[in-house]
């Protein structure tokens, strides 16, 4: 049986494994399941696309009726291309009050954490079940989530009381936007640019197109509904026009112009209402099939109620009573839709992940160790 390891010292251990998006995480994975050898705990390991993997760890009795509490986590991490650090990124550095590393912060902190507290429970009579899912490729629109949600079998339940342990300094969250992605294909006819007769200029579509959205990003921001409270620096939807692409010479009428488009929706909006308004706004400036609007990704808002039992008992542990919300995605909008009631909680600011130097704060660190054992039954 492997030696248990102090929180610090197993963060350090996952930090040095390159988890980046996309790039195969059962390396990680692996190291994690040889630690829990002979803990009693049971593993099951579920195929995601890009070479990944999800991952569900499961100590205590089965669980039969939602009973239990279900810890969520991602392993993968942004790039860490940075010149500016200022240490080995993958190398975790103790500097002063913070423990410096990519993924530090987001999430491997929490993932440390909840490894040690399986490891922990694993060799107790625990009453209800504990289980850890550890999950891939969130960072690029929580596809491994989505990838979970799609392989779980249907009918076979899972905890009801989730938590989900992103950065939030400690703050406990019930809810936060979705993120919505499409591409818009504006479609022209090529030509010498000596011959512009001849052509349809794609790029001048989408100069309509681009006028379009920002008529529909100015509507959304007077909507409003009931989860609008969680958010009220920015309590509406979100319409970003991020990128555009077109042309492939300058002496070429361009053929093709795509659109990269953001919609940061409030929970209890339909992802399909705004695809659709989406799809009227471009065509009413684009002649018929001059034009087409394609779902890229579909990360799901979600928000919790404040009568869910983990909600209540995390916010009395806490003494917190204001409600929050954020504007970043999370696996939680993908696993709301397998029943689960979540909620959003952990150690660490969001604001100092994705740069260089990420890092945790070492207080909160430890006192999210105290807290997650309070949880289990």
């Amino acid at each position: 049986m492997p030696t248990p390891l102090s929180d610090i010292e197993l963060l350090a251990r996952l930090v040095a494994f390159d988890t980046t998006s996309r790039r195969p995480n059962r390396p990680l994975d692996d190291f994690v399941c040889d630690y829990l050898d002979g803990r009693s705990v049971r593993v099951e390991r579920f195929d995601a696309p890009d070479s990944g993997e999800n991952v569900l760890l499961s100590a205590g009795p089965p669980c039969e009726r939602g009973e239990g509490l279900l810890l969520c986590a991602h392993v993968d991490t942004v790039p860490a291309d940075e010149p500016e650090w200022s240490s080995d990124p993958r190398s975790l550095v103790v500097r002063d009050d913070r423990l410096v590393a990519r993924g530090a912060c987001d999430m491997k902190g929490f993932v440390a954490l909840a490894v040690n507290l399986l490891h922990a429970c694993g060799g107790c009579s625990l009453r209800e079940p504990l289980q850890l899912l550890l999950t891939c490729n969130e960072e690029i629109g929580t596809q491994g989530a989505a990838a979970f949600a799609r392989a779980w079998p249907k009918g076979r339940p899972l905890p009801r009381r989730c938590l989900v342990g992103e950065p939030t300094s400690m703050r406990l969250v019930r809810g936060h936007k979705g993120h919505l992605s499409l591409t818009i294909a504006c479609h022209g006819v090529a030509a010498h640019s000596g011959f512009p007769q001849k052509g349809v200029n794609a790029i001048e579509r989408a100069a309509s197109v681009i006028s379009a959205l920002g008529v529909l990003r100015k509507a959304y921001v007077a909507e409003r509904n009931a989860e609008s409270v969680l958010f009220p620096e920015v309590p509406f939807p979100v319409l970003t026009t991020a990128r555009i692409r077109g042309g492939s010479a300058i002496n070429v009428i361009p053929e093709r112009c795509e659109i990269d488009v953001g919609i940061r929706l409030l929970p209890g909006m339909p992802s399909a209402v705004a695809v659709e308004r989406v799809r009227e706004a471009v065509e009413a400036v684009v002649p018929t099939g001059g034009v087409e609007v394609r779902v890229t990704n579909d990360t799901p808002a979600f928000a919790t109620s404040k009568d869910a039992p983990l909600y209540g008992e995390l916010a009395s542990i806490l003494g917190q009573t204001e409600e929050f919300g954020v504007g970043f995605g999370t696996d939680a909008g993908r696993l709301a839709q397998l029943g689960v009631e979540c909620v959003v909680w952990g150690p660490g600011d969001i604001s100092q992940a994705h740069r260089p130097d990420e890092w945790m704060p070492r207080d909160e660190f430890a006192r999210a160790a105290a807290i997650l054992p309070t949880l289990v039954r």
